[in-house]
């Protein structure tokens, strides 16, 4: 039986984890949040105390840590507490925790910064972050190479934008979801958006737990893997493109205003396209789902509001 404590399970991307992993039935997960009225094993701030994480670690025993905690906007001030102190103290937790783990981290494509229009950013492109959220997740996954240094079997995979099932309405699918279910449901509308001038590497929520969980369950002896590789679909669509898929697939005639707002880390970083390859290879994963289908999967998890 291996032992999986996985932190921000009630995120967009831990819940997806959190599904994989209890599909596998030799595998027992400890679920911890940070908020506390959402169904969990462990109500755990990262942040807010080392000791308290290192206890958590500690009683749980894990064999496998899986880190799906952060935040992707808010305040610096908050994105520094969730996205590098909480991982400070997490890693400092592993190094003192008298036994051998292995830690999966997820960190962003937006470790990389402006990645050059037509070129996919490798694990040893430039680091040259230019927004706070990707400033902090980088910090954070020089505290996961350290702990590689060390000696910790631990690996970070920088994800893309994903995009699937339960989007949530901090991601621009999952806002246009819920503003076409509006519309569905009261019969009239438009539908309003951010400039929708750049390119993302959309990636199935669903395939990025397969990343994921490949990592986590990783048998042990194998040749140890990069400290970090590229979770995506290793394809690079255009945003408007995507957006227009959705509208034909929700049968959307309306009007699309583009003047929303909302769009600053996009306006940032106009360009997202990651080269897979060393996850392919040396993981011996790749993603399976296409972007319709993770559209369809989308729409239809989304129900009409009552």
């Amino acid at each position: 039986m291996t032992r999986v404590m996985l932190l921000g399970a009630d995120g967009f991307v831990g819940a997806h984890v959190g599904a994989r992993l209890a599909s596998e039935p030799e595998v027992e997960v400890t679920t911890v949040t940070r908020r506390g009225d959402v169904d969990a094993d462990v109500r755990l701030d990262l942040a807010e105390s080392p000791v308290a994480v290192a206890h958590t670690l500690r009683d749980a025993a894990p064999d496998v840590v899986v880190n799906c905690a952060g935040s992707t906007a808010g305040e610096a001030s908050s994105l520094a507490a969730n996205n590098l102190v909480a991982v400070g103290n997490l890693v400092d937790a592993v190094l003192t925790a008298g036994r051998p783990l292995r830690l999966v981290h997820l960190g962003s494509v937006a470790e990389y910064g402006r990645i050059p229009a037509g070129a996919a950013a490798r694990e040893d492109s430039p680091e040259r972050p230019v927004t706070p959220y990707g400033l902090t997740k980088l910090a954070a996954t020089h505290l996961v190479r350290t702990a590689a240094a060390a000696g910790v079997d631990a690996v970070t995979l920088r994800v893309t934008t994903p995009i699937g099932p339960d989007a949530p309405v901090s991601t621009l699918a999952g806002r246009l979801v819920g503003q076409l279910r509006q519309i569905e449901a009261e019969g009239a509308g438009g539908v309003t958006t951010g400039p929708l001038d750049d390119v993302r590497d959309f990636v199935d929520i669903r395939d990025v737990a397969e990343a994921v969980v490949a990592v986590a369950l990783r048998p042990r002896g194998r040749a140890a893997l990069p400290s970090v590789l590229n979770v995506g679909s290793g394809v690079a669509t255009p945003t408007r493109d995507m957006v227009s898929a959705l509208l034909a697939l929700a049968g959307f005639t309306g009007g699309l205003r583009t003047d929303g707002g909302g769009a600053s880390r996009e306006t940032a970083l106009p360009w997202q396209h990651a080269d897979i390859t060393r996850a392919v290879e040396d993981l011996g994963w790749s993603p399976r789902r296409t972007l319709e289908s993770s559209l369809h999967d989308l729409w239809h998890s989304a129900l009409a509001p009552c």
